[in-house]
């Protein structure tokens, strides 16, 4: 998981802690006595929701885009080689005739997929007019029909592709927004909280702040004591003189 989705899974942790603690009534006391009122908890649950709502609607978006994409993979091999083989037959049906061929657009198939694709297109709009003479050569109408429609289905597949993904891409640019406002709010509630439990700062840690333990304190005062009380190098240098 990167660093930022670390961060963000945190928030949500403790964004989440912050709404079912401050259920309890004297909890809630001590919060709106310094202006972190129901109000302002209702805002933050409903920012929760709204920034929890956003990432799965983009994790949606991505992963139909990605379904798709290899969907259009798989399609796009077997309607390519399909098209090769009619792509043979023409060529065969009018190896003495370049001007059919360049009418057809198959002097040369491009192996690029939104390439060969607009090639097709072409080329099976205008097999018709040749489908007696391509029929000698084992091409049927039914056959270069049904590749035709392969053909847009890919061309429609592409369509809900980009469509999905500028769909991901608007829903990320709202997701980072509620994300952004839930950090300012989350913000907020840790500035007050430290204030609201002074006396009490334990109680910091079930909203997932951190506090330093008591012993830790303690032992960065004995440190800041030792420290005072110890002689510098250069006393006891002197005092062994």
């Amino acid at each position: 998981m990167k660093k930022d989705s670390k961060s963000v899974a945190q928030l949500y942790k403790s964004v989440s802690l912050v709404i079912y603690h401050l259920i309890d009534e004297e909890l809630q006391k001590r919060m709106s006595a310094y202006g972190f009122t129901p109000k302002r908890v209702k805002e933050g649950k409903d920012l929760f929701e709204i920034a929890t709502l956003m990432d799965d609607t983009q994790d949606q978006h991505y992963n139909q885009a990605r379904r798709i994409s290899y969907q259009i993979e798989q399609d796009n091999e077997t309607a390519q080689e399909v098209f090769r083989d009619h792509v043979a037959i023409a060529k065969s049906a009018f190896r003495k005739e370049p001007l059919v061929i360049q009418e057809l657009k198959i002097t040369r198939v491009s192996s690029k997929t939104w390439i060969w694709t607009m090639q097709a297109m072409v080329f099976y709009a205008k097999a018709s007019m040749y489908m007696e003479r391509l029929q000698q050569f084992g091409a049927t109408q039914e056959a270069f029909d049904q590749n035709r429609a392969a053909v847009e289905a890919l061309l429609e597949l592409d369509m809900q592709r980009i469509k999905k993904k500028g769909e991901a891409e608007n829903s990320t640019q709202e997701k980072d927004q509620a994300i952004k406002d839930l950090r300012a709010w989350y913000g907020e509630f840790r500035k007050l909280a430290r204030m609201a439990f002074r006396d009490k700062p334990q109680m910091l840690e079930i909203f997932g702040i951190a506090v330093p333990s008591s012993n830790s304190n303690r032992a960065g005062k004995k440190r800041k004591d030792a420290s005072a009380t110890a002689p510098s190098q250069a006393e006891a240098t002197q005092e062994k003189q």
